[in-house]
């Protein structure tokens, strides 16, 4: 799959040049032709890397970096300035905005390239991006992580699971695989920004994991939202035949050919300090894996999160009741489409 760059400059001249040299090295190319529209251009094309002009009619690129770095969505990409200038008073405001770095015009095709090359590569080796859905991997998840509880701010860390999808992978092949991957990948985008998430974190563990992390204790509207979508719109990368049927056949290990229904569900576990802390990574950790384990072991899409707390009457309380395990809930009766 070809690296896509972004090119927003207002001079037709330079816009043309620019995309020719990355289309030649292979790259997939969209230009726009000033910031706002670069901007709009980006959420439908999401680049893995953007070459931005510095002056611009409108909003400069001063700004449009500035809009890019604020949102959870964009704030990964890598931003490469062209310039006619290159003193220290711009590579001083460039710093403030979080630019990544500086071509001067005029440039040669040798030196873009080789600039472009290595940031995606300082970008990617930082973040540890999936290289299948372009979101931040372990080592940005575990910093964001460790991040916000040495902050101490509220969050609630959404873990998601696809269940069924060995099944579906062995099935319809990798490819296929790879299409529900990055379906859910844009369901979870496509959720925090209908529930106006803009602080929110999405990353990729690695295969059918992922994890959303946002700023706030808010458990179910999230986690439905998410569900609902990857519900309703699986049901195109399953084949006709398979549908109407309703399940699909394959062997187990030991030969035996089992059902399976034209249907993944999703496993949610959310981990929060709203009824109590979090010292560590590990200890979050700990606590996911011990949800995910007793989520799994329920049919159809869930959500589970803890019921336990700090306080240790509530948690008296609880045993009483008999009230001191997970809860679990069911995610709603979905139609695939």
């Amino acid at each position: 799959m070809s690296t896509r760059v972004m090119i927003i400059d207002d001079d037709p001249d330079i816009r043309n040049i620019v995309r020719v040299i990355f289309e030649q090295d292979g790259y997939a190319v969209e230009t726009a032709p000033d910031g706002e529209r670069g901007l709009e251009a980006i959420r439908e094309f999401m680049p893995e890397l953007i070459i931005l002009d510095v002056m611009m009619p409108g909003i400069d690129g001063y700004e449009v970096c500035s809009r890019l770095k604020e949102n959870f969505e964009t704030a990964h990409i890598p931003v490469i300035l062209l310039t006619a200038k290159q003193d220290i008073l711009d590579l001083e405001r460039g710093v403030r905005h979080s630019i990544d770095d500086y071509v001067a015009k005029p440039f040669s095709h040798r030196e873009l390239l080789a600039r472009a090359k290595m940031v995606l590569a300082r970008t990617r080796y930082q973040m540890g991006c999936n290289p299948l859905t372009g979101l931040p991997g372990n080592l940005e998840i575990e910093h964001r992580i460790k991040e916000i509880l040495r902050t101490g701010e509220p969050f609630s860390i959404y873990y998601l699971d696809i269940d069924g999808f060995k099944a579906y992978n062995d099935y319809y092949g990798y490819a296929q695989g790879d299409l529900i991957i990055k379906f859910m990948a844009n369901c979870l985008i496509e959720a925090t920004r209908a529930a106006g998430a803009e602080d929110a974190f999405v990353g990729h563990v690695g295969g059918d994991d992922f994890v959303v992390m946002v700023r706030r204790h808010d458990h179910r509207d999230l986690a439905d939202s998410i569900i609902e979508l990857f519900e309703q719109g699986q049901g195109r990368y399953y084949d006709e035949a398979d549908r109407e049927k309703g399940y699909f056949e394959i062997k187990d290990r030991t030969g035996h050919l089992r059902r399976f229904p034209v249907k993944l569900t999703v496993t949610v576990v959310v981990v929060s300090n709203e009824k109590r802390s979090f010292e560590s990574f590990a200890e979050i950790s700990s606590v996911q894996g011990e949800l995910k384990k007793f989520g799994k072991g329920k049919s159809g899409s869930v959500v589970v999160r803890e019921r336990r707390s700090d306080d240790e009457d509530e948690e008296d309380e609880n045993r009483q009741n008999g009230e001191n395990g997970p809860e679990i809930s069911s995610a709603g009766d979905y139609r695939a489409d």
